[in-house]
């Protein structure tokens, strides 16, 4: 392997394999010492002149994990990839692991799902196999990683508490501290998705969860004394501890998490703690101060930072210029910070449609054979993304009829050969040309949006939701009968008029209709006449509740 693609070249004296054994100990010593540039360097040098795979494949090992520790995730993840190519690299198991587990990180960090998941899940198998309960925690964990970044934190937090678990098991200090600093991490990650929602008890809960494990893991970062651990946890237990109102101490952790961010160049570590501090200044209401610090770090090179650290920038942009009276402002933030989670959102749904996730619930032992399955699914989720567009509504991303059409005679078939229940519920938007004419269509279509994104959160992945009108959408909800459906529905409605809709425009409320109806009778048609007559009911009865037909 020659990676004098990504350095200068070194020219090979005449006993190369002895200067390649010179470069390496170098690269070695630098590594031990934490002088990452040196080591990629001297890492980089060695490769150039070895004539061994052993000494080119300990090089770009080296390399990589010295990319990963300076954050240039991107040469890490070109770096990684070649040196996967070496001749041999089957027989080391252990580097093996580790270069796939970074590239997953780095992947994942850098919004290429598809790849993290792939390498994730090739390292989960490898882990398994050498039965390392040490090396399958970290695997575990750069999966969890994968799904947190997807805007996933829950699934990332079973996996990772699976992993600590795998953690526990053995001595070692690595793997438990990266397993409680990750599980603080996505926790965090989960409380800013809840933020502002209906349930801020469970937010809250989110946090206090992140602090518990943040505390555990400074225990044990501190023991060790690395400061590439201490920027992570200390700005994880700062951050925590920020929304749980303990001020001082929060801006305590996070100043000392940015000074070693700083000394050691871990660049997206900088910008996320800085967004955390600004955070702070708009806790204490002084937000013009964090307005202009925010304004600042996003003048900087944004395309560089991960894609959930920008969604943090832009929605803190929001309170600040909100909090401000510049409206203009804070909706433009606002619309941003919506794109982008839904572009997350799509990934994440074209990323698990190309790879058999459940694969890392168990050990594997067929790797070969899920190969093959992979190769079927991934062709499968090509012809499915051609078709994406046909039965996706533009605006929300769920299904229109056509996705209706396709799905519903399936469910329905289904219930009827198991003679299961089944509901049926048309959501209505109440008064929503209202909506339109007093605040615009830009508010209306974001109104569309979150609602959408109620939806999911308050079904179940099985149920089928699809927008059927302008302001109509369908849930279908299997093996579900009409009590659990009105229970459904009701927190729903509940959910949508306790939303904070000013946050959109001022004086903006929102409320909706539902009419229900259940199978048995399996019919299609049957269904959505019941269920569009009790809708109709539920508006004469003055709109805003739920009506059974």
């Amino acid at each position: 392997m020659n990676l004098s693609e990504l350095a200068p070249c070194h020219p090979a004296p005449p006993d190369a394999a002895a200067s390649a054994e010179v470069w390496l100990d170098r690269a070695r010593q630098a590594r031990g010492a934490a002088d990452w540039e040196a080591a990629v360097d001297a890492a980089r040098a060695a490769a150039d002149v070895a004539t061994q795979d052993s000494q080119r494949l300990e090089a770009g090992h080296i390399a990589a994990f010295s990319l990963f520790r300076l954050g240039r995730l991107q040469e890490l993840i070109t770096l990684g990839e070649r040196t996967l190519t070496l001749p041999g690299v089957e027989d080391h198991l252990v580097q093996r692991t580790e270069l796939l587990r970074w590239i997953t990180l780095a992947a994942c960090e850098t919004g290429d799902f598809d790849l993290g998941l792939r390498r994730g899940v090739e390292a989960c198998d490898l882990a398994s196999a050498s039965g390392d309960p040490g090396q399958r925690a970290v695997a575990l964990n750069a999966v969890g990683a994968c799904f947190e970044r997807m805007g996933d934190p829950w699934q990332a937090e079973r996996l990772m508490r699976e992993a600590l678990d795998q953690a526990r098991l053995q001595s070692e200090v690595y793997p438990r501290l990266v397993s409680l600093n990750n599980l603080s991490a996505v926790t965090i990650g989960a409380f800013h998705l809840m933020r502002g929602g209906v349930d801020p008890e469970e937010a809250t809960a989110a946090l206090q969860r992140s602090a518990a494990y943040a505390r555990e893991a400074l225990a044990l970062a501190v023991e060790g004394s690395d400061p590439f651990f201490l920027v992570f946890v200390e700005g994880n237990l700062g951050e925590a501890l920020l929304h749980l109102g303990q001020l001082d101490a929060a801006e305590a952790l996070l100043h000392s998490a940015l000074a070693r961010a700083e000394a050691h160049d871990h660049a997206a570590q900088i910008w996320r703690i800085r967004c955390s501090l600004a955070e702070g200044l708009i806790e204490r209401g002084h937000h013009d101060q964090a307005r202009q610090g925010l304004v600042e770090l996003w003048a900087r090179d944004a395309a560089t930072v991960p894609q959930a650290t920008l969604i943090r920038l832009h929605q803190a942009l929001y309170r600040a210029h909100r909090s401000l009276g510049l409206v203009d402002a804070a909706l433009d933030h606002h619309e941003r910070a919506e794109i982008l989670q839904r572009q997350r959102a799509a990934r994440q749904l074209r990323a698990q449609s190309r790879l058999l996730v459940t694969r890392v619930e168990a050990e594997q032992n067929r790797l070969q054979a899920e190969r093959a399955r992979l190769e079927v699914l991934a062709e499968r989720a090509r012809a499915a993304e051609l078709a994406l567009h046909a039965s996706q509504d533009a605006l929300t991303g769920l299904g229109n009829r056509r996705h209706l059409d396709q799905h519903l005679p399936q469910l329905l078939q289904q219930a009827e050969a198991r003679q299961q229940d089944m509901a049926l519920a048309i959501v209505d938007l109440d008064h929503f040309k209202q909506v339109n004419d007093q605040h615009g269509h830009r508010v209306g279509d974001q109104v569309l949006v979150q609602l959408a994104q109620m939806l999911r959160e308050n079904t179940r992945s099985g149920d089928l939701i699809a927008r059927i009108g302008g302001e109509e959408f369908l849930l279908a909800l299997p093996q579900t009968d009409l009590a659990r459906a009105t229970e459904v529905c009701e927190r729903l409605r509940e959910s949508v008029q306790a939303h904070a809709w000013q946050a959109l425009a001022s004086g903006l409320t929102v409320t909706i209709s539902i009419g229900l109806s259940q199978a048995p009778p399996y019919d299609a048609i049957d269904l959505f006449d019941h269920a569009d007559r009790a809708l109709y009911r539920a508006k004469q009865a003055g709109r805003n509740r739920v009506r059974a037909g």
